[in-house]
Parts: C-alpha cells; structure tokens; sequence
C-alpha cells in the first residue's frame, strides 16, 4: 500500500485492499504451506484456466481509482478468469483449499477479491450487472465446486465504497506520514550540541551510500557517537526519498536501547519518526499455558488465549499505539497488548508497519527460517529499505550459524522410545530415520578411533549432500506433519513439534547448500550428529542486501577491511572508511610485553610470569582494572597464584556459565572510588570483553594475555582449509583476524569519553611482528615495547605521572 503525494492518492492491490478491509480471524501457525503446496496450487490455476475453454480468458488485468474522504484510491489486480458468453460477462476466482474449508461456503475474503474485479469490470465495459463464480478446489483430491453469483452495477458501487470506507484511517496514516512526518526528518537538525571528530565524516559518508545505493563499512572507534552518527543521516535520506524505512540491526539489547535514545534524540530535534523495537517472542510472550510450563507450537487459537480472534483486534489495538506516541518499547506493547487481549510479539510485527524505524536483531533480516517475510519474501511487495548494521564484527560468525544446521540421532531415538507401537504410521517413519543415521555412521569407518574411555569417534566430510538421507528426511517432515494434524492430543506432541521445527530449519538451509557449504557426519560414543556447515556466507550476504537500496555496516572493530568486506558479502563497489579516535591519544597508554609467549604449551610454565605483569601493569595507581585471558583454565590458574602473592588486593574472578544476575553483580564491583585497587580476571571472547561500559575511574587498564585466536576446532580448521583454497588467507580468516578483533574490543573497553585515560597492556611475543603491528588501530601509533616487567612498571608509571 503507498501513498503518491503529488496525486493525492493510494496504490494497491486487490489483494491487499481486501487482506486489510477483511482483517479477522486467529494466529494459528499450527498448519504450515510449504512452498511445495502452494506450487502445487498454482498448477491447478494453470490447469483449470487452460481447460477454460474458448470464452475462457486468463489473467485478466483489471482496475479501478476512486475517491473518498479526499483520497483517491487507485487498486488493481488481475482476475483468474473472465467469461464473456451469451451476451454476458462472468468474473472467475480460483481458489485451492484445504479439504476441511472445501465443505464450507467461499470465505468472505474470496468473495470480496471476485466482487472487486467484477465491479472493476462493470466501471470498463459499463455494464448494469455481472456474474461472478468461485471456483473451489480440493487439495487432497483435486474436486471441484462452483459457487455463481449475480450482481448490478449499483449493488457492487456500493459495497465497493464500504469496502474502500474500511481501509480509510491507514490511507490518512499514510498521507500524513508521507506529507508531514517523512520530510520533517529531511532537515532535521543533529540532535547533539557538536560533533565529534569523525562524526562529520561517518554523517556524509552513510547519507552518500544511501542516495547512490551503496555498502559501506565503517571502522569507527570507541567514542565517535556511531549509532546517531548512522541513523541521523539515514532519517535525512527517508525524509529526502532515498529510502522509505530504516531497520537498524545489532546482536544486543544493550546496542537496541542506545539506537532507541539515539533515535529518540531525533525526534525531540525535529524528525518527527516512529520508531518500533522488536523483541523476540519468547521474551514477550504472554500465554498464559506457556505460563504454566506447556511446551511446544502453542502460537493457535485452542492453546493460547492472545493467538484466538488476533485479527479481530490487532488493528484497534496498532492505532491506540500510535495515538500514544512516537516511540514504542517491549513495554508498551506488552501493556497495550494486554489491555486488547493480542499477541505482543505479532502486535510489534504489525507496528512496525506503520513505523519509520525498527530497531531489531540480525536475524530478522538475515536469518533464513525467523526473517521478515512481510517485508523480504519473494511474495512481498519491497520497499526502499536501509540496514543499518552495529557492531557489524559479530555478523561474520552469526551469519555462519544462521546458514548451518545439526541433526543428531539422540533427537530421533529419545522420542522413539516414547512412541507406542500401535503408533504404526509414525512409529515405521522413526524407524526408517534412525536407519537413515546408522547408514550414514558406515561412511566413517575409516576414521573411526576409540578414545581411552572406550568411546569411538570418527567423522566424514563432502562437498555434497547425502540425498538418501535428505529424501529419508523429507519423507519424515510429511509424515510428522500429519500425524500431529491427526493426533492434537497425543502426548507426543510438544516433542515432535520440537523436532519437527529442527528438521524444517536443516532442510531449509540445505536449499542454500553449493561449493561454500560442507557437509560432515560426527560420530561421538553411540550419538551421530550431521552438519551442513556453512564456510563461506559472503554470497547470501551478498544477495540479502540486495533486499536493501543500501546497507551501512560499522563497528570499533573491522580490521582488516578486506576480511570484513568479503565475508560480510560487501562485494567490489563497497566503500570502506576507518575514522580517527575522537580522543587525546596521550590519554591512552599501550604497551607491549614481547618477551612472554602465552601459546598453549608455554602457559603452565609462564604463569608466575604473567603475575608479574599484571602486578607491573597495576603497581602505578591503583584502581580498577581487567585482566583477559585466552581461557578458563588459564584464567583460573594465574587468579590463584597473583591471590596466593599478593593476598591483600582485591580480585574479581569470572565464573562459567554466570546467569545475567551473577554478570551484573560482577560489573557493579567496579566502583568510581578512586585509590582502591580492584582486578577483574575474565575470558577474552567471553561476556566481559565487549559491549561492557565501565567510563571514568570504574576501568582505567585492561591487560591482555594472548592474540585471542579461537579454539582449534573442526570448524575452525575446515574454514581455514576453504579460505587457503580460496585466497591463500586461510589461518587469517579462520583465526588470526577473528582474534584480534577479539582483542581490539577488550582494549576499547578503557577509553570511552573525553576524560578517561588508563592503559592496554598486550602480552605476547606475536604483538612484535609485522603481521599484527599492522592490524594495530591508528590510535595505537605511539606503543611502547617493554623487555622484562620492570621496564614495564616504568612504562606505566611515566604514563601515569605525566597525566
């Protein structure tokens, strides 16, 4: 649906005129349409038009522009077939359905698209009456029946009116939106007092990809304002009709909530914008037997109250939003959603609609099984989109899950034995899939070993998919499908949904599998696990974006640029600029400690030596202060001995698997008290190594021990294997760039405003090379080398003492 101002006027559809004047009816996502069916209905389409016969005519164009309260609404569509025979015209809608809804009447949707093009014909030949027919067809049998229907001229203008009436308070959204909201945003002035260095150059960069449909990358450090310096730009170009809607995409909640003030900022400033965040379904969720601890599919009328009569009431529920305001947060949505009885999270989705920003995860755009098919299935209209992507260093390894699958035989034998054997249909389709693993588990045999416990391992890896297993798999989809259909009670239920949601995710990705994908069987004690393992996404990078007229991605961390411009599917016309710090590089203190390897097999014997460093980095000032570590072991160790040494200073010791609780207890342990001296001792990679602000005296020095490469690892080593084949980078791509962003992000956690200053301490003998000498930020020109831990005390303590 858009609006045409310079006409005054409404585009759209006939299906979506009638989909939106005929909202009603229940959220029920327990019966799936696979791409399968609705090919399948399509044929019948086919088929029955070309059976038509001679008066038969097919895909008849068909519209109509009329005027009401104002507004002209021009709607068109194409009508399955017209009849002309005997003098008379007859309007023909096919429709395919499912056998329950063959022996209903037409529904009042059908009805409704058949009466659009019967009157559109009407107002063309100028008739004083017509015929209309649907057509119903059974999907299961292929049956046939008619519905005929006779109506005049007049008795179809003024059902059309009514229809248009119902429609009407969206298309007045939409006109005030596109005539006051969108160009208010076009001038709208920046929302802070001045800018800071290299926001100029972020704000003209962003706006120049948007208008000239570019991807940009933006290395931008700690400080340069990047989420308001991204977003301003791009509500200008929405304002100036570059774009028509901004999504603003990040992989944390904290990152959501600073593009929700920034965003907010805005607003106050002038750009009058809505703006919609997005939370996950599981995180809103209100039904009340989910509540109660029900498990499985219970998005349907029959398990949750807010599922049954959605339609009914979702609409009233948007506009009471939007009378409410500019800005909508998890909270008010629930609220809202509460007091109308809807869906909180279905409730967002439609908001976001009618919304000029919407601040989401990645997974709403990218992710093959969750994205958004309203706005970027091959079925949606499309729009001017613009992904706005934060901390775009993490997209990489998220784009690589989203597009890898597991399936392991646990899943299907834990549930087969909980199958009945009268269960005859279901029980043979388990049967025939755990087969399907067992065959699967005899291409290892050549690299099957028993470890020391007794338990064999063994792997296989190909280039190709196994299709016996992908035809077993199928098989079982459809199987599975319908025994749930058939069995709404069984006890099975909540389990096999479960399991059917994983193998739909599994033969989902398989549809993307080509040269960039593996495929490997893992055999681990009596379990068999098969990966589609995604390698490389830079192609399905590459053709998402094209979803968007432009996508700006931006990050402290996106070194080296050609990495990050080829994984993340940037291609060859992608513009990278990396910004200087808008901070007094005197204010920062780094310092290399070359002399000390912390490779796996020299860690145990150099952990009285990384005390020392620590107690070197520390012994100037005291105050707060994070030492980061390539592991739990590591970590664990060395926190004993400096404690063991140095039992009067205060230490912090990250503890696995912390819940969000125990993290935030351990972030509020680094307090603004000036002369005490505390030591956190945390993981490099892990939860304490990004997206953490501590500004002012609450961190003045991280210490790093390592390069923070990743875990050796099949994965890791297949990526490395593809990438040398590829471009002769393959340890880069798979570890060494990967840990140094890893790196780069635990040392942004020290300077984060114009007064901090404190000190990054790198320790290991690879920070004296080349290779990483380079990867070193712009900000880092004046490190300094230390040779043993008392040039290393002096070289803080200098720093110290000239601040």
């Amino acid at each position: 649906m858009k609006y045409i101002s310079n006409t005054c006027s409404v585009e759209l559809s006939v299906g979506e005129l009638c989909s939106r004047a005929y909202l009603g009816g229940d959220i029920d996502s327990r019966f799936f349409t696979s791409s399968a069916s609705a090919g399948a209905g399509a044929d019948i389409h086919r088929r029955l038009q070309r059976e038509g016969g001679l008066f038969y005519s097919a895909e008849v164009s068909l519209s109509n522009t009329c005027v009401y309260g104002g507004i002209y609404y021009t709607v068109s569509g194409r009508a399955d077939g017209v009849i002309r025979k005997d003098g008379g015209y007859t309007v023909d809608e096919i429709k395919t359905v499912r056998p329950f809804d063959f022996m209903l009447p037409p529904r009042e949707i059908f009805l409704a698209q058949m009466k659009c093009y019967a009157y559109f014909l009407v107002c063309r030949e100028e008739l004083a009456s017509v015929r209309g027919r649907i057509t119903y067809v059974n999907s299961e049998n292929e049956k046939i029946k008619y519905y005929d229907y006779e109506y005049t001229a007049d008795e179809l203008r003024a059902w059309y009116m009514g229809l248009i009436a119902k429609i009407s308070r969206t298309a007045s959204f939409m006109k005030h939106r596109t005539e006051e909201a969108l160009p208010s945003a076009e001038n709208a002035v920046f929302p802070y007092g001045e800018l800071r260095e290299g926001q100029e150059i972020m704000i003209r960069e962003c706006y120049s990809a948007i208008k000239n449909g570019k991807r940009l990358f933006v290395q931008a450090p700690t400080g340069t304002g990047k989420t308001i310096s991204s977003m301003y730009p791009a509500a200008r170009a929405l304002g100036a009709g570059y774009a028509d809607k901004i999504f603003y995409l990040t992989a944390k909640s904290s990152t959501r909530r600073e593009a929700y003030s920034a965003a907010k900022k805005m607003f106050e400033a002038g750009a009058r914008l809505r703006t919609v965040v997005i939370t996950a379904k599981e995180q809103t969720c209100l039904c009340s037997a989910r509540g109660m601890g029900k498990k499985g599919n219970l998005c349907n009328p029959a398990d949750c109250e807010f599922a049954a009569g959605y339609y009914d009431r979702s609409e009233n529920a948007v506009f009471e939003l939007l009378s409410r305001g500019n800005g909508f947060t998890r909270q008010m949505i629930k609220e809202t959603a509460l007091k109308h009885r809807v869906c909180p999270y279905e409730l967002s989705l439609d908001l976001s609609e009618y919304c000029d920003i919407v601040i989401c995860d990645y997974n709403y755009v990218f992710d093959p099984t969750v994205y958004f098919r309203r706005y970027f299935s091959d079925t949606s209209e499309g729009g001017k989109y613009v992904f706005l992507l934060d901390e775009a260093h993490n997209l990489a390894d998220r784009a690589r899950d989203m597009y890898s699958a597991v399936l392991k035989s646990s899943f299907f034998e834990r549930l087969y034995a909980r199958i009945d054997a009268s269960d005859g249909e279901i029980d043979e389709s388990f049967e025939k899939m755990i087969r399907a693993f067992r065959a699967l588990r005899k291409l290892c045999r050549g690299d099957i070993v028993k470890t020391a416990d007794g338990e064999e391992r063994g792997f296989y890896i190909n280039s190709s998919l196994p299709m016996n297993f992908q035809s077993e798999l199928e098989i079982f989809k459809r199987k599975a499908d319908a025994y749930i259909k058939k069995n709404a009670d069984s006890p099975l239920k909540a389990s096999l949904e479960e399991l059917i949601s994983e193998v739909r995710r599994y033969l989902t990705i398989s549809d993307f599998f080509d040269e960039r994908f593996l495929f490997y069987t893992e055999i681990s004690g009596g379990d068999i696990a098969v990966k589609i393992y995604c390698l490389d996404p830079s192609h399905i990078m590459d053709v998402i974006q094209n979803r968007a007229v432009a996508a700006v991605f931006f990050s402290a961390t996106l070194t080296p640029s050609d990495y990050f411009t080829d994984v993340l599917g940037g291609g060859k016309d992608s513009v990278y600029v990396s910004l200087p710090s808008p901070f007094d590089s005197d204010k920062l203190c780094v310092a290399v400690v070359p002399y000390l390897s912390t490779r796996y097999e020299d860690r145990k014997k150099n952990a009285s030596r990384y005390v020392s460093v620590i107690a070197a980095s520390v012994v100037s000032k005291p105050g707060n202060y994070i030492v980061y570590f390539p592991s739990y072991e590591v970590m664990e160790n060395v926190a004993a001995a400096f404690s063991k040494k140095y039992p009067d200073v205060k230490t912090i010791v990250q503890k696995r698997d912390m819940p969000q609780s125990e993290r935030e207890e351990f972030l509020d342990s680094f307090k603004e008290d000036e002369g005490k001296l505390r030591i956190g001792f945390c993981v490099l990679g892990g939860s304490f190594a990004e997206g953490v602000d501590l500004p002012g005296s609450r961190l003045i020095g991280t210490v790093i021990f390592g390069v923070g490469l990743p875990g050796l690892s099949n994965e890791n080593n297949i990526i490395r294997d593809y990438f040398e084949l590829k471009n002769g980078c393959g340890y880069d791509y798979a570890y060494t760039f990967n840990g140094m962003n890893r790196v780069l992000q635990a040392a942004g956690r020290v300077i984060r405003s114009d007064e901090d200053k404190g000190v990054v301490v790198l320790v290991d003998d690879r920070y004296d090379t080349e290779k990483y000498r380079e990867m070193f930020p712009e900000h880092w020109k004046k490190v300094r080398y230390a040779g043993n831990a008392a040039s290393l005390a002096e070289i803080v303590r200098d720093f110290w003492n000239k601040s």
